[in-house]
């Protein structure tokens, strides 16, 4: 049920928040010291270098909603530390009032072009959760850019064969047809097992088919990793690069667990950002008991989850909430969600959370 394309939910916790800015809560819960015992951290992924965050709300946000976001960080006067330092503070008990930590999930290359500059603008810094597969290989990410070129030819019908199991023509004229069409080629592609190679020519075939320009988006690199080179030019002062998996995985299996995070640091180290990493995000927000006693294994002593929520020391390390700020978050939800009040609000459980899927 919705209310002018608002759900009920959203309605409501909108109203909730709306009364608590007007009697003073909002302010009266960021200045408290319960407040002062957590910690936001806010999670990111792509910052659009088009119209990414018009295909993908979810995933993407506009350069101009992120100073916005910025902006509101800054005039609500909170702290933005870095994670590694937050973290520990939060265990120490020695956190600063309005403490905030800003990640970035994936690392694509617009993390560098756009919100880098932002953050220096800013004074804020960020660990960034770098995936390194795409990295090290280049390339456009086959499930987010065959998803954004599907959007692209929106209002069309394009041939299914060869990119579909089913191989039936693609109505693209409503967004639920969309997403089942690039639903569709996903499925399609892990049943096939493509290899990056075919990925790319199933990417080229969808844009043909599509009337797309292929060559101008691959040219502005969107949906790319950052390059190595990007990575080692990252501000040290500003930026910390963590572990997000090599492949951007979670296997229910010990040794290939392992494997994603050595081979991950392994990565970061050839890119020359150093392999002592111990903070981790789980790909995908995809978490199992059995991951707590391997990362421990591999010496990594925090964990941020796509669970939503504000930290405390009551969480397990490994197990850290996270808000996921998205384009569709409005401004009183965001602001609810740093002074706190929107933690005592009911969410609903299963909720999906943006993340970009297995490669």
């Amino acid at each position: 049920m919705s209310t002018n394309g608002v759900s009920l939910v959203k309605a409501t916790k909108l109203s909730i928040l709306n009364v608590a800015r007007q009697a003073g809560m909002l302010t009266r819960v960021r200045d408290s010291r319960w407040r002062a015992e957590r910690l936001l951290i806010l999670a990111y992924h792509g910052v659009s270098l088009a119209d990414e965050h018009e295909a993908d709300p979810e995933l993407y946000m506009s350069p101009a909603l992120l100073r916005k976001r910025l902006e509101a960080l800054r005039a609500g006067g909170y702290q933005v530390l870095p994670l590694g330092a937050a973290i520990q503070r939060m265990y120490d008990g020695t956190l600063p009032s309005r403490a905030v930590a800003l990640t970035f999930d994936d690392g694509t290359h617009d993390f560098a072009a756009v919100a880098v500059p932002l953050l220096r603008e800013f004074g804020m810094p960020a660990t960034v959760y770098l995936t390194t597969y795409y990295s090290e290989r280049g390339g456009p990410i086959f499930d987010t850019m065959s998803s954004y070129l599907i959007w692209c030819a929106r209002g069309k019908t394009i041939g299914g064969e060869g990119i579909t199991s089913h191989g039936r023509p693609l109505v693209l004229t409503t967004p639920a047809a969309i997403d089942q069409a690039a639903e569709d080629v996903y499925a399609y592609a892990r049943e096939c097992d493509w290899s990056s190679e075919e990925k790319d020519r199933a990417l080229e075939e969808i844009a043909r088919r599509g009337g797309v320009d292929y060559q101008s988006i691959l040219a502005r690199r969107l949906f790319h990793i950052m390059t190595p080179e990007e990575v080692a030019a990252l501000p040290r002062d500003l930026v910390d690069v963590q572990l997000h998996t090599h492949r951007h995985r979670v296997p229910v299996d010990r040794d290939l667990f392992r494997r994603e995070i050595d081979d991950n640091r392994r990565s970061l180290g050839r890119m020359g950002v150093g392999e002592d990493k111990p903070h981790f995000c789980y790909p995908s927000g995809v978490t199992n008991p059995a991951f707590i006693a391997w990362l421990k294994e591999a010496a990594v002593t925090s964990a941020t989850t796509c669970r939503v929520g504000i930290a405390s020391p009551q969480d397990d390390p490994l197990l850290l909430p996270r808000l996921v700020d998205t384009t569709e978050l409005t401004p009183l939800e965001f602001e609810g969600w740093l002074t706190g009040v929107s933690a005592f609000l009911p969410r609903r459980r299963g909720t999906s959370t943006p993340a970009l899927r297995k490669y």
